[in-house]
C-alpha cells in the first residue's frame, strides 16, 4: 500500500495493525496535511454488518468535535478499499509511555484530566467507549490527549493475533447496551461487560480506573494467565491496592482509583464529569506543591476520631471521620476536632451525602437570603453549584442511594410540600408528588422509593408513608393516636429494615422510636420508643454501624446533637466534640464522615449620638463587643455606667444562661 494513493490520500508509511484494519500515515493531496488511514481488510468488508457497523461508528466518531478526541476527516471506499481518514497525531499511544513503575504523579494527573474531560463530552452525547485502554489513548509529542477508536471494538467478532488482549462476543444487535453483548478488551472490561450485561457509562469509568491504575503502578489492575483467568478476576477478585505498589501515590488519588474499579455500578463514580472534578482539583494542589502523599496510619485501637464542622456564622456545616466501632463494648471516646466545611452568609443546613461520601447537597437561602434553594458542594472545593432555581422556598434535600437523583421538598400552596427530583449536575426537575407534612426525606435502599410525611385528611394526625418515585403512589407505614402531632424525620438503617422516627405528642415535642419493615417494606410490629425525654427532638441519621442514632435535641435557637443505642437501651449521651448549637447531622457510612448544622446568634451594644441643632451626628460605633447577646443596655443617672442583660445560650442542656452585667463607661 506504501506509495499508492486512495482517493485523494497519498499513503507514506504503517503506523501499526490491528483487529480492525491496518493505520497508514497518508498526505491529503488536496489539503495538504498528513492524516491517518484506517483500512478495513477485504476479508471483513465482506461480512454486510460489519461494513454497515464500520459506517455506523465512523458517523457516531465524526459527531465528538472534542479536542481530546480524534477527529474524524473522511469516509470513502473507493475501487472497494474501505477506508476512514482520521486526524494525525504526532506522538506515542499510552501504552508506549507508561514505566515499568509508573508514570509520575503530574503526569499521570495530566493525562487522566483530559482523558476524562473527552469521555464526559463523549458520555454527554450518549456515546459509550467501550474499548478504553492505552492503546487507544494517543499522547503528542507536546502533551495533548486524544483517545482513538470510539466504538469500534464492538465491530470484532474474535481476538485477532495482533492485540492478544481484544476479545468481543457479538450477539446480533447494534445496540450499544444490548444485554448479551460482550465488547472491549478483556484486562480492561467492566464486570458488566464481561457478563454481557446491559451497560452505560459508568462501564467506561471502570476502564478508565483500569487504565489510570496502570498508569500510576505500571501494572495492570486485572491480569491472568489466560483471558478466563482475567475475566475471573475482574468479576471476582479486587486489585492489589495502589499504596502496596507506589508509596509515591497520595491517598485521595487511591481513593479515586478504588472507586472507579467497584465491581457494582452504583458504587462507582456516576458521572465522568464528577471524576474529572476530583481529578483537577487533585492536579491543581500536585501543581501547587501541596499534595502529598500521605499513609493510611495504621489502627492501633478500631475506634477512631469523628472530627466534625464548626464556622462561626449564622449556619454551619462540617465533616469528620467516624471510624468503625468495636464488637464489645465501647471504650471511652476521645473528642473530636473541628474543620470548616462552608462559611457563607444567610442559612444553610440539612445536608444530605452523596453515596461516596465526597460531596454534600444542602438548602441555603443564597447571597442575598432571598430564597433558600438546593446546592451541592464537594469537599475540599471552594465553590457549590446551584441546583434549583424555583420562586419557591426548596428544602430538605436527600441523595439517593444510586448516586442518581437528590429528592427535595418545594413549598406549594395550602400548607403543602412538593416532592422533587432533581439530578445532581442540576435540572431537569421532575415532580413526583405532593405530600402534607415537611420534615425530611428518607430513601429506601434500592433508590425506588421515599419515606414521606403526610396524612390522608386534616383530622387525622401526621404519619410516615411510603411514595415511589416512579408511579408517585403512596402507602402507610405508621399510624399515631389520635390527639397526637404525629411523625416526621424518618431515617432508615443501612439494610433498610429498620425506620426510626420522632413522634411529635406535642406541637415540636417529641421522642424517638423505631419501626422494624419486612423486605417489602410491610411494618412488622408496632413502634418501638427509644427515648423519653418529652423534649425538641429532631433529624435522627443513623451511625455508620447502625448501631446508633444521632438527633439534635434542645431549645430552637440552642440545640445540641446527642446519641442513643437504637436498640432503646440507655439515655441520650451529649456528643461531645462538636461545640454547641449542633443540629441536623448527616452520616455517610462509606466515607466515615459526618456534617451538620450549627446556628451562631451574637447582638452587641452600640452607640448612636443624638443629633446636633443642625441635625448631624457622628456614625454609630460598637460600644460592647463579647461572644455572647448582649442586650437591653441602660446608663447610670451620672451616665458613667453601663448596665447590659447578657444571655448565653446553648451552656446548659436545659436552656440558657443569663446575667446581669455592670460596666464602667468613660
Amino acid at each position: 500500500m506504501i506509495g499508492k494513493t486512495i482517493s485523494h490520500y497519498r499513503i507514506l508509511e504503517k503506523l501499526g495493525e490491528g483487529g480492525m484494519g491496518v493505520v497508514y500515515k497518508a498526505r491529503d493531496t488536496h489539503l495538504d496535511r498528513f492524516v491517518a488511514i484506517k483500512i478495513l481488510p477485504p476479508e471483513r468488508v465482506a461480512d454486510p454488518d460489519r461494513k454497515r457497523r464500520f459506517v455506523q461508528e465512523a458517523k457516531a466518531a465524526s459527531s465528538l468535535n472534542h479536542p481530546h478526541i480524534v477527529t474524524i476527516y473522511d469516509i470513502d471506499e473507493p475501487d472497494g478499499v474501505h477506508f476512514i481518514a482520521m486526524e494525525y497525531v504526532q506522538g506515542k499511544t499510552l501504552d508506549q509511555l507508561i514505566p515499568r513503575h509508573g508514570m509520575r504523579l503530574n503526569e499521570a494527573l495530566k493525562v487522566s484530566v483530559q482523558m476524562a474531560d473527552a469521555l464526559a463530552a463523549a458520555h454527554a452525547v450518549g456515546i459509550v467507549h467501550r474499548d478504553l485502554k492505552p492503546a487507544n489513548v494517543m499522547v503528542s509529542d507536546s502533551g495533548i490527549v486524544k483517545i482513538l477508536d470510539f466504538g469500534l471494538a464492538k465491530l470484532a467478532e474474535r481476538a485477532d493475533g495482533s492485540d492478544p488482549d481484544a476479545k468481543t462476543v457479538r450477539a446480533g444487535s447494534d445496540s450499544q447496551t444490548e444485554e448479551g453483548t460482550i465488547l472491549g478488551t478483556v484486562s480492561y472490561m467492566s464486570p458488566e461487560q464481561a457478563e454481557g450485561k446491559k451497560i452505560d457509562a459508568r462501564s467506561d469509568i471502570f476502564s478508565f480506573g483500569s487504565v489510570l491504575y496502570e498508569m500510576t503502578t505500571g501494572q495492570r489492575a486485572f491480569q491472568g494467565d489466560s483471558k478466563m483467568s482475567t475475566l475471573a478476576a475482574i468479576l471476582n477478585k479486587d486489585p492489589k491496592p495502589v499504596k502496596e505498589l507506589s508509596e509515591a501515590i497520595p491517598y485521595d488519588l487511591e481513593k479515586i482509583v478504588t472507586r472507579c474499579l467497584r465491581k457494582a455500578p452504583e458504587r462507582r463514580w456516576q458521572t465522568m464529569g464528577d471524576l474529572k472534578v476530583a481529578l483537577e482539583e487533585l492536579k491543581e494542589e500536585s501543581d501547587s506543591g501541596k499534595l502529598a502523599s500521605v499513609a493510611v496510619p495504621k489502627r492501633t485501637r478500631r475506634w477512631g476520631v469523628l472530627a466534625v464542622g464548626l464556622i462561626t456564622l449564622f449556619v454551619a456545616a462540617g465533616l469528620g471521620i467516624w471510624f468503625s466501632r468495636p464488637t464489645s463494648s465501647p471504650p471511652s471516646r476521645p473528642p473530636m476536632v473541628a474543620v470548616p466545611f462552608t462559611s457563607y452568609p444567610g442559612m444553610e443546613g440539612q445536608p444530605t451525602f452523596s453515596p461516596d461520601g465526597n460531596q454534600v447537597a444542602f438548602s441555603w437561602d443564597g447571597e442575598k437570603q432571598d430564597n433558600s434553594d438546593i446546592y451541592v458542594k464537594l469537599i475540599g472545593s471552594g465553590t457549590q453549584l446551584r441546583l434549583t432555581t424555583a420562586p419557591q422556598a426548596d428544602s430538605s434535600p436527600a441523595w439517593s442511594p444510586d448516586g442518581r437523583s437528590i429528592a427535595f421538598l418545594r413549598e406549594g400552596s395550602g400548607g403543602k410540600a412538593l416532592v422533587y427530583l432533581v439530578s445532581p449536575l442540576g435540572p431537569p426537575e421532575r415532580k413526583v408528588g405532593e405530600i402534607a407534612g415537611g420534615g425530611s426525606l428518607t430513601w429506601t435502599a434500592d433508590s425506588k422509593s421515599l419515606v414521606v410525611t403526610d396524612r390522608n385528611s386534616k383530622s387525622e394526625p401526621l404519619g410516615l408513608f411510603l411514595l415511589s418515585v416512579e408511579s408517585g403512589e403512596k402507602r402507610r407505614l405508621t399510624s399515631p393516636e389520635q390527639g397526637m402531632v404525629g411523625d416526621r424525620d424518618p431515617t432508615l438503617s443501612s439494610d433498610g429494615h429498620i425506620l426510626a422516627f420522632v413522634r411529635d405528642a406535642n406541637l415540636g415535642v417529641g421522642d424517638l422510636y423505631s419501626l422494624a419493615l419486612s423486605e417489602d417494606f410491610q411494618p412488622i410490629g408496632k413502634p418501638k420508643r427509644l427515648s423519653f425525654e418529652n423534649r425538641v427532638t429532631d433529624k435522627p441519621v443513623w451511625t455508620s454501624d447502625s448501631r446508633e442514632l444521632v438527633f439534635s435535641s434542645g431549645i430552637l435557637l440552642s440545640p445540641n446533637l446527642f446519641r442513643i443505642a437504637a436498640n432503646g437501651s440507655g439515655k441520650p449521651q451529649r456528643l461531645a466534640g462538636v461545640g454547641e448549637d449542633g443540629s441536623e447531622a448527616a452520616i455517610s457510612p462509606r466515607a466515615q464522615r459526618m456534617v451538620y448544622r450549627r446556628y451562631l446568634l451574637d447582638t452587641n451594644i452600640w452607640r448612636h449620638d443624638v443629633p446636633d441643632r443642625n441635625g448631624k451626628t457622628s456614625p454609630p460605633r460598637q460600644l460592647v463587643s463579647s461572644t455572647r447577646i448582649d442586650m437591653d443596655a441602660a446608663l447610670s443617672l451620672d451616665g458613667r455606667e453601663l448596665f447590659l442583660l447578657q444571655i448565653a445560650l446553648g451552656v446548659m442542656r436545659s436552656g440558657s444562661a443569663t446575667a446581669m452585667v455592670r460596666m464602667r463607661y468613660n
